[in-house]
């Protein structure tokens, strides 16, 4: 369905678990990881020619976290008319983390781990071009 996706996380086994994971199913060919949002904005910035099709990103990072990370590819992404959609990965199920981040233009927040019935809830999302909000936990 995918061509490539983002993945920012800090947790490298975490990294290499969904790595295997989306391109074993099917989901996507390539995923170029990130290991936070500083980094995955300098590879947007360098990579403007070849985006990612799809971001997922997690919550709790060092050095930029993950709302820091939304605020930024927000305003980036309306100044530059760029459409990729974002769900955020969280092992939070906290009310407040949720409402931090359902307020953004995310498309989806799923508490992790990150599954091969939540990639195929999201490949149905995006094939239908639904643009409701996927909560998947």
């Amino acid at each position: 369905m995918f061509r490539k996706v983002l993945l920012v996380d800090d947790d490298a086994m975490v990294i290499t678990i969904y790595e295997r994971l989306i391109t074993v199913s099917g989901f996507a060919s390539e995923v170029i990881a990130k290991n936070n949002g500083e980094q995955a904005k300098e590879f947007l910035l360098q990579n403007k020619p070849c985006l990612p099709d799809i971001i997922f990103v997690d919550l709790c990072m060092s050095v930029m976290d993950g709302p820091e990370f939304i605020r930024w590819f927000e305003e980036w992404q309306q100044k530059d008319n760029i459409q990729i959609p974002v769900y955020v990965l969280s092992s939070s199920m906290s009310a407040y983390d949720y409402n931090l981040i359902s307020k953004s233009r995310i498309s989806g927040f799923i508490v992790k781990p990150l599954t091969a019935r939540y990639l195929k809830e999201i490949t149905a999302k995006h094939l239908n071009k639904s643009q409701h909000f996927l909560k998947l936990c």
